[in-house]
């Protein structure tokens, strides 16, 4: 079974037509046995009421939080939910495209455990960069993360990953970051677990995201960096 987790924040009007493209996807990969986990993380823009119509589908399930959390807390919500032997979850914006899915199934077969989208490779496509100075952080934050945890990810927070079931679950039950350094704490915890994971190039285009607040957003995600070093220390597998 393949599950897909999608949080989800003021998407109202997007959704349909993200279900219509992944479904077909989904039932070539495993024709009988699918999901679709929405999670809506306290929109105000009627999202709550679509996720609710699609739901009529048996094979398309809601989760919801009555306030806003941040995205570590509405994947978490999404993973916990799920019942697939291989979970992804994917960024609303789609800007991996969901094709990508066939490789990721195809990693877990040959024996990762985590599956996760590099942007950062060589061998990677870049359709539409993000703006200079987010790039920019985006290396900073790769470079901070590794330094504090003694992993060696190339690419953190690309929003396509894709967990073997259980020991995904098992992951996020444990996590506690709830914005957007959960991937870093998620890593962290895959590695401490001796999980495989594996780096693929993904093709990615960059959407416009209002929502973003860089000073804000920033501050927030090296508070949270700080926090998985204090609780979590380094991979003890590499020497401080």
């Amino acid at each position: 079974m393949i599950s897909v987790v999608i949080p989800v924040y003021n998407e109202a009007g997007c959704l349909q037509a993200h279900v219509d493209v992944l479904r077909p996807l989904l039932q070539s990969l495993s024709p009988d046995d699918w999901e679709v986990v929405l999670v809506d993380d306290g929109s105000s823009d009627g999202t709550g009421a679509e996720i609710a119509r699609l739901g009529a589908d048996a094979r398309v399930r809601g989760a919801s939080h009555a306030r806003n959390r941040g995205k570590g807390a509405a994947v978490r919500t999404g993973m916990l939910a799920s019942r697939g032997d291989a979970v992804l979850m994917c960024d609303a914006d789609m800007s991996t495209p969901p094709e990508t899915l066939r490789e990721f199934v195809a990693a877990l077969g040959q024996g990762a455990d985590v599956v996760i989208g590099n942007r950062k490779s060589r061998a990677a496509r870049i359709e539409r960069w993000q703006p200079p100075l987010r790039v920019w952080l985006g290396l900073g934050f790769t470079r901070l993360a590794n330094a504090l945890t003694g992993l060696s990810i190339s690419d953190y927070t690309c929003g396509f990953k894709l967990f073997r079931g259980e020991p995904g679950r098992a992951l996020f039950e444990a996590t506690e970051t709830p914005g957007w350094s959960f991937d870093v704490e998620i890593l962290l915890r895959a590695a401490r677990a001796g999980l495989r994971v594996q780096e693929i190039p993904v093709t990615w285009r960059h959407v416009d995201d209002t929502r973003v607040r860089i000073a804000r957003d920033v501050l927030r995600s090296f508070t949270e960096l700080l926090s998985i070093w204090r609780r979590l220390g380094r991979n003890p597998k590499v020497r401080a």
